[in-house]
């Protein structure tokens, strides 16, 4: 009797955050603001898989007791559960393929993404943390055999690009009123114009990028409900985020998974997933795979996608 008390204390204080973690995407979605604290409550709602590991660990101990700690198990599932939504599957081969690396600002050589580009092609890159040192290497490497290009490269993590098989049209950039940058354009997809955004707002480590990076978010959607849009970038946001939940939110769905993308270290394997491709209604997701290390603390992504129906 004294060994199965020892085994159910740590069951007892693994359970309660691990659930308390597992329904924080609930109250970020109902309840998205939360004052000064709101950055805070989201910074800890992207740790779901933890929450789940720590929560099939406590029902497996507190299981050793009392078998109707197997009960909850279903709360495994949560993280599915109350992940942002995906776009709809299709099987069939995509009409676009986007990928998103975050190239950090400290790096200079794009030697292992084009290599990486020729042997994953893609249809648009999308380049956030983009350096002049940096662009000036793509120059010299002939932007990776990509015929087009709109780079806004910047001594400054806000720097950003995108190189392209297909003209890019109406292209400009625009910050939000805390620096950070989105790069709009549009372009033809299969005799369809299609509004692209690059995006990459500010870490929400403070109240007014938290806020900053929501409206951003939110006013994408509300473009993506009036017409075809892709989003994609290092959003600073993981599927749990009150960034990407929300009936408001509805419009832009993702077309990549929860593979986490940042810190590189240790293949990802211990971070959160912030680089994102999103897409409105009228796309359907076919794929998508997370890319190799490549000399920053991301690891980029790459996803395909296709006109829903056809």
């Amino acid at each position: 009797m004294k060994r199965a008390r020892v085994v159910s204390r740590p069951a007892l204080w693994l359970s309660a955050p691990a659930l308390l973690g597992l329904l924080l995407p609930l109250q970020r979605a109902w309840m998205p603001g939360q004052g000064s604290i709101g950055w805070a409550l989201d910074l800890f709602a992207h740790w779901q898989p933890l929450y789940g590991a720590a929560w099939l660990i406590a029902c497996l101990l507190g299981a050793l007791r009392d078998r109707r700690w197997l009960l909850g198990l279903p709360l495994l599932a949560m993280p599915w559960l109350t992940a942002s939504p995906v776009a709809p599957h299709s099987d069939e081969p995509p009409h676009l393929l986007v990928a998103v690396a975050n190239v950090n600002i400290h790096q200079r050589d794009p030697g292992a993404l084009l290599a990486w580009l020729r042997q994953k092609p893609a249809n648009l890159v999308v380049l956030t943390e983009l350096s002049p040192h940096y662009a000036e290497a793509l120059e010299d490497r002939k932007y990776g055999g990509f015929a087009h290009q709109a780079l806004h490269p910047l001594a400054s993590p806000p720097g950003l690009g995108v190189l392209s098989d297909r003209p890019l049209r109406n292209v400009r950039v625009l910050p939000d009123g805390l620096g950070a940058l989105r790069m709009e354009a549009d372009l033809d997809i299969g005799g369809r114009t299609v509004h692209f955004i690059a995006a990459h707002p500010k870490p929400p480590m403070a109240t007014r990028k938290y806020h900053a990076r929501d409206q951003l978010l939110r006013e994408l959607a509300t473009t993506a409900a009036t017409r075809p849009t892709i989003v994609a970038g290092d959003l600073n946001a993981t599927p749990w985020s009150s960034a990407l939940l929300g009936s408001d939110m509805r419009s832009l769905r993702r077309a990549t998974g929860w593979t986490p993308t940042y810190p590189s270290e240790g293949g990802g394997m211990f971070g959160i997933g912030i680089d994102h491709v999103l897409v409105s209604p009228e796309f359907a997701r076919t794929w998508a795979e997370r890319g190799p290390y490549i000399g920053s603390d991301h690891l980029p992504l790459r996803a395909g996608m296709r006109w829903q129906g056809e």
